[in-house]
Formats: structure tokens, C-alpha cells, sequence
């Protein structure tokens, strides 16, 4: 997986090819095709565990919501977890946004349990909000909108301690519309 990020962050989507990684890689061909058919299956595996990751992160974080005593403390815990995950190898968040096919970047399933989760932890903050689904939908659409586009524009802005302010601001304004 390491030769496949390095491919992808410094030599893109069309510089990704399972000739490429199995060399960079150390290993014949033969042996990367044993385990990956093609390079879509190899980026899937990536994606895979960075949702793995997200997943396991989330986790951690929602253990902390049902302490928290209002909405933005909540929120404030949730985007925090988000923008420390985009910090790790904000390069392969960048070369997926920018290089990859959409279709090869869709995980539905995964983007689903994750919105689940959120949900059912911020519930008890938000009783007023008519469609806490489609709610949830568009605070994680904006989020990972915004977010991908500070990787791939100004990753700096991740250790901008004022993105998560403006982030808590601004869904916990959206949340409380009503």
C-alpha cells in the first residue's frame, strides 16, 4: 500500500499502474496480481482502510458526545476528529479528490454508517429539527465538500485552529434554524 500511495501522491492517477507499484513495491507482478486484480482494486483497498481509520476515529470521538452538555461542544468534538483524519496524508486525500474517477471515490455503505453515528449522537441536542436524515446528509456533505477542498487547496488551513470554530458555527447555526 505504501508504494501505491507514493505513486498516486507524486505521480497521479495515470502514473498509478500495477507495473509501477509491484516495482516500487519490491515484487513481481505476478505476486501484487495474486492480491490486487487491477489498480482500481488496490485504490479501493486505500480508501478501504481510511474509512477503517475515519470509522475507528468516530468511534472514539461519539464515546465522548454523550458527555458533552450542549450542541457546539458536540459538534466541536466531531470536527475535530474529521480535520486530525485529513491530516494524515493530506497528499492521497488530494491525488483521490483530484486524480481519481468519481466512481472508483463512491463508498456509499461507509459514508452511511458514518452519518448513522453522527446522528444518533447529536439526536438529544436537536429534537426540533424536522428531518435529522436529510440534516445530517447536508452537514456531512458541506463538511467533507469543504474539508476535501482545504486539502487539495490550502492544507495549511488544517492546523488553523479557526476551521474548527467556523465549521462548529456554522452547522451548529444550520442545526438550530428552526
Amino acid at each position: 500500500m505504501q508504494a501505491s500511495t507514493y505513486i498516486l501522491t507524486e505521480l497521479g492517477w495515470k502514473g498509478l499502474t500495477t507495473n509501477a507499484i509491484a516495482e516500487r513495491a519490491g515484487v513481481n507482478i505476478g505476486t501484487l496480481y495474486q492480491y490486487f486484480p487491477n489498480k482500481e482494486a488496490i485504490v479501493n483497498e486505500l480508501q478501504r482502510r481510511h474509512t477503517v481509520a475515519v470509522h475507528a476515529e468516530l468511534q472514539k470521538a461519539l464515546k465522548l458526545l454523550p458527555h458533552q452538555t450542549s450542541l457546539k461542544d458536540a459538534l466541536t468534538i466531531v470536527v475535530k476528529m474529521v480535520i486530525a483524519e485529513h491530516k494524515v496524508e493530506p497528499a492521497v486525500h488530494k491525488a483521490i479528490m483530484e486524480e481519481l474517477p468519481h466512481t472508483l471515490r463512491c463508498m456509499q455503505s461507509e459514508r452511511k454508517a458514518l452519518q448513522r453515528q453522527v446522528q444518533i449522537s447529536l439526536e438529544r441536542f436537536v429534537q426540533h429539527v424536522p428531518d435529522m436524515d436529510f440534516a445530517i446528509y447536508l452537514i456531512s456533505t458541506a463538511t467533507e465538500g469543504i474539508i476535501h477542498d482545504i486539502v487539495a487547496e490550502k492544507p495549511e488551513l488544517l492546523d488553523n485552529p479557526d476551521l474548527t470554530t467556523e465549521l462548529v458555527a456554522m452547522f451548529e447555526g444550520y442545526l438550530y434554524r428552526v
